[in-house]
C-alpha cells in the first residue's frame, strides 16, 4: 500500500495522530545501482534555514497536516500538490509557514496569503505526477531563496548524490515527526515525471511531502524533486523501498508562473 508523505499533526501539544493513504502507483522505472550514505536514516539539520514546515489548519484549530516546502523567492514556498489541495486535506483550510528545526508553538509563524495547485494533480493517480504547488506568503521572508532545476534530467543525475530534508517521521513505526531532518542518498531511477529516490534504511516518510530533494548542480545546491509519495505495510510499518518525488523540470513554467 503506498501513501501520501504527509502528516496529520498537534501545533501545541506535537502529538502524532494519523496518516492519509492512497492506492499503489505500481510505478515501473528503469533501476540503476545506488550507493547510499548515512526522514529515515537521518540526522537533525540544523541548517537548510529555507527549508519550512507547512501547517495546513481549520481556522483556530492547533492540529492539521503537517508538510515540508522550501522558499524559492520572497513570498514563494515550493511544496506538493496533496499537501494544499481541498480534495485530499479538506476544505476550509488555513496554512501557515514555520521556520526552524523544530516545529511547534516556539517555531517563527510565516502568514500566508494564498496556495496554488497544479489542477492536473490527480489524488488517485500519484504515478501520473503534477503533485507540485505554491504556498505564497502574505509578506517577503529574508530567508535566501532556493534554486529549483529548469533542465531535463539525464544519466548524469543519476551518478551524483541527492540530499533530502524534510520534517516527517524517521522511523517505520511512524514516529518521531516535527524535527527537520537530512539524510543523503542516491537517485535510483527517474521516468519523465517521477524520481525513485533512497531504500527503506534511508528516505523520506510522512511529513516530508513537499520537501527538497537536492543535488548539486554547478555547485549549488538545487532542488530536483519533491516529495511525493512512498509506501507503507499498514498505519504503523511504514515508508520501505525508497520515495518517490516530482521532477521540478517538468512543472517550471507552473512554478515561475506562481513565483
Amino acid at each position: 500500500m503506498s501513501k501520501y508523505v504527509r502528516i496529520v499533526f498537534g501545533l501545541l501539544s506535537a502529538g502524532l495522530l494519523g496518516a492519509c493513504g492512497a492506492q499503489d502507483p505500481d510505478l515501473a522505472l528503469d533501476p540503476v545501482a545506488e550507493v547510499d550514505s548515512p526522514i529515515i536514516g537521518g540526522t537533525t539539520d540544523t541548517g537548510d534555514p529555507s527549508v519550512v514546515a507547512i501547517f495546513a489548519h481549520a481556522p483556530s484549530a492547533t492540529s492539521g497536516s503537517l508538510c515540508t516546502g522550501t522558499v524559492i523567492s520572497q513570498r514563494a514556498v515550493l511544496t506538493a500538490a496533496h499537501c494544499v489541495d481541498p480534495r485530499v486535506i479538506g476544505s476550509g483550510k488555513v496554512f501557515d509557514v514555520y521556520t526552524g528545526t523544530v516545529f511547534g508553538s516556539a517555531s517563527t509563524r510565516l502568514a500566508v496569503s494564498s496556495v496554488a495547485y497544479d489542477t492536473a494533480f490527480n489524488p488517485n493517480a500519484l504515478q501520473n505526477g503534477h503533485d507540485v504547488a505554491v504556498v505564497t506568503l502574505a509578506q517577503p521572508t529574508s530567508l535566501p531563496p532556493v534554486a529549483f532545476n529548469r533542465a531535463p534530467l539525464t544519466s548524469a543525475n543519476l551518478s551524483q548524490p541527492v540530499r533530502l530534508v524534510g520534517y516527517g517521521t524517521n522511523s517505520h513505526s511512524n514516529t518521531g515527526a516535527g524535527t527537520k531532518r537530512t539524510v543523503t542518498t542516491t537517485v535510483d531511477a527517474f521516468n519523465s515525471l517521477l524520481v525513485q529516490i533512497g531504500n527503506s534504511s534511508q528516505q523520506t516518510c510522512h511529513g516530508d511531502s513537499g520537501g527538497p530533494a537536492f543535488q548539486k548542480i554547478n555547485g549549488v545546491d538545487t532542488i530536483i524533486g519533491v516529495t511525493s509519495f512512498g509506501r507503507d505495510n499498514s498505519s504503523t510499518s511504514v515508508c520501505f523501498g525508497g520515495g518517490y518525488d516530482t521532477r521540478v523540470d517538468r512543472y517550471t513554467a507552473f512554478i515561475t508562473a506562481h513565483m
